[in-house]
């Protein structure tokens, strides 16, 4: 059952706790406990609030949906969304709950690519595919599902965060670090690649990091999983139905990181393509920028085709000669010259991935705001709501009103990361130099676009518009003209 209370109006406190009993997330039984709770509190709608939150018998993000009117949004086939996690090209990321009380991350595909029959049939094929796989470098598959015309993916939840977040909010990794990272991602790789997968999106954003950071001082194994094998290629573009489609993802793959095989036929190719991409991750994780970071999405593809990327130890000294080998070797423009198997690679990192023996620890700092979390119970969507009872001020708070509902603050359309849960809040290390080259981070809309060096593209209705002023200021010379020859007959 996944009911909504769409176009009921909240106007008392007594209607925020029919919204809750008509909201699916409480059985009867168990609204009838919270309800006799709530009683004292019946004239006092952020008392309420407060008391809800305190006692997690909901999240912000679904005290939100409630008080929206759209809890039915919670409820996909028989999980029961707890938050929302982070946004992706294939669709959206929750953190939901299975009536049996396991936490899963739920990914619901966006309901255009799965449009075409064809590419339903190949999805479920690869579903069930890539749920065959059991290795401790890659996410679990536990379901999947369609409910109302939502496609559903039930993964293996980690508490972790990924590559690309770890490297924005920290800064550059250890050498160690990031080897031991990449070598158990090849691990995964192997054992996907075995079964006749080939991710074909390899990233940092797509690699979690779950338990401890790989550190000395680390007191939990830092483990490694990979996300959404299988999937990029289950979605291929020439089978989507809309022509923007088509056109938004010409290629199955993400430029920064894409093989130059893989640009000239995403269907073709083998393992080693991943290969190539993990080989450019490497390289992002130890220099802290993409090997071709400046142009757009084509520019990109054609200089992993024809350009070598600038050498591991001009931007980074520390890296040693051997490892930058292997990342020249990783990121081969032919197939044939790379590593072959994802094994062999890892074998050649255990070397790079080990801290010597009585490693001191690593002070370590944060290179930003660690309150700036994904995560819809982060302390700064926490602040919308009450935290207490008694940060409320008791009966001095008066009752919900339509003008008096709780500020809720808005829902992004696109969170910036796709992580399964970024949680991970190791501070960077201190002695590793600040001005080393990152990757440019993407400048918001509402500031100045990056300068690439190239001309910004023109508004066609001004530059008509500027066309015609110009036409009709040189008519108007031509007649003045005329009149002044004639006069002067």
């Amino acid at each position: 059952m996944s009911p909504d209370c769409a176009g009921m109006q909240l106007e008392s406190a007594e209607d925020l706790i029919e919204a809750l009993r008509v909201s699916g997330l409480f059985t009867p039984d168990r609204f009838e406990v919270v309800r006799g709770e709530l009683a004292p509190m019946r004239a006092n709608a952020a008392a309420i609030v407060a008391h809800l939150i305190a006692h997690e018998y909901v999240t912000n993000y679904q005290l939100k949906k409630v008080l929206r009117g759209r809890s039915g949004e919670l409820h996909i086939g028989p999980f029961v969304v707890l938050d929302r996690l982070g946004s992706g090209g294939m669709g959206k990321v929750y953190r939901a709950r299975h009536p049996d009380g396991r936490t899963v991350a739920l990914k619901v595909v966006r309901s255009a690519l799965v449009a075409n029959p064809t590419v339903r049939g190949r999805y479920a094929r690869e579903v069930q595919a890539a749920s065959k796989l059991n290795h401790p470098n890659i996410v679990g598959i536990l379901s999947s599902g369609e409910a109302k015309g939502r496609f559903y993916l039930a993964m293996e939840f980690v508490d972790g965060i990924d590559l690309a977040r770890l490297m924005h909010d920290y800064g550059m990794l250890a050498v160690v670090e990031a080897c031991e990272y990449v070598r158990q991602a090849a691990l995964g790789l192997q054992h996907a690649h075995d079964r006749g997968l080939v991710h074909r999106d390899i990233k940092p954003g797509n690699i979690v990091v779950a338990g401890e950071r790989h550190l000395p001082q680390a007191t939990e194994p830092a483990v490694v999983k990979l996300l959404d094998l299988g999937l990029a290629r289950a979605i291929d573009p020439e089978d989507m139905v809309s022509p923007h489609l088509t056109r938004d993802h010409a290629v199955v793959g993400t430029p920064d990181y894409m093989a130059p095989e893989q640009a000239k036929n995403s269907k073709l190719v083998d393992p080693r393509a991943d290969l190539y991409s993990l080989g450019c991750t490497l390289y992002f994780l130890l220099t802290g920028r993409v090997p071709f970071p400046n142009g757009g999405a084509i520019e990109k593809i054609l200089a992993h085709q024809t350009e070598p990327p600038p050498p591991l130890q001009a931007l980074r000294k520390e890296v040693p000669q051997r490892l930058a080998e292997i990342v020249v070797r990783l990121m081969a423009k032919r197939p044939d010259d790379r590593f072959q198997t994802a094994g062999e690679l890892a074998e050649a990192l255990v070397a790079f991935a080990r801290y010597p023996d009585g490693a001191p620890p690593v002070e370590v700092v944060p290179v930003r705001d660690p309150v700036q979390q994904l995560i819809p119970d982060s302390g700064a969507e926490r602040s919308a709501f009450p935290t207490s009872v008694s940060s409320v001020g008791g009966s001095s708070v008066a009752p919900l009103s339509p003008l008096d509902l709780p500020e809720l603050p808005p829902e992004p359309a696109e969170p910036r990361a796709q992580s399964v849960a970024p949680s991970d809040h190791t501070p960077r290390p201190h002695d590793l130099d600040l001005k080393e080259p990152r990757e440019p981070r993407r400048t918001p809309p509402s500031r100045e676009p990056e300068r690439t060096g190239r001309r910004p593209r023109r508004d066609p209705a001004r530059a008509f518009l500027l066309m015609g002023i110009a036409l009709a200021l040189i008519i108007v010379a031509n007649i003045v003209l005329f009149v002044w020859v004639l006069s002067n007959r």
